[in-house]
């Protein structure tokens, strides 16, 4: 029974984490390339338990039209990867420039990678407790009876 619950959960997270991922996808697909400059390192508040200071990089870049766009990047960082000043890769969306960010992989692989981890890890238990089940005392599955 837990190891059912426990795959019926990982494939609703798949199915859920499709969904949100869709956007991100998509994203990919249209993101147009340009260069951009790191022209700050801004605090990122952390949960008060993690005393760790983190940095969110601030970017800009000029678009197509010529306007100036600045954005915060997704992930952030205790040790920020690119000094102010900085020249960094950038992806954007053309219709909105100031949907964009850099163009690094962790920025768009770390929320697909934690979201495919929690479905291995709960997929896999759930199968695991559905195949090798609890066990009697005399080490025969509870439901051969």
């Amino acid at each position: 029974m837990v190891g059912t619950v426990l795959v019926l959960v990982a494939l609703g997270l798949l199915a859920g984490g499709w969904r949100l991922t869709e956007t991100d996808r998509f994203f990919l697909l249209q993101a147009e390339r340009t260069t951009g400059t790191v022209v700050a390192h801004e605090p990122f508040e952390r949960e008060a338990r993690k005393p760790m200071e983190r940095f969110r990089l601030v970017v800009a870049f000029t678009a197509p039209d010529g306007s100036r766009v600045r954005f915060r990047s997704v992930s952030n960082y205790g040790r920020p990867p690119y000094a102010v000043g900085e020249q960094v890769p950038v992806r954007f969306d053309p219709e909105q420039p100031g949907r964009a960010r850099v163009d690094r992989r962790i920025e768009f692989l770390a929320p697909v990678l934690i979201w495919l981890g929690a479905i291995v890890v709960l997929g896999g238990l759930g199968v695991a407790i559905a195949v090798f089940g609890p066990r009697d005392a005399r080490g025969t599955s509870r439901r051969a009876g």
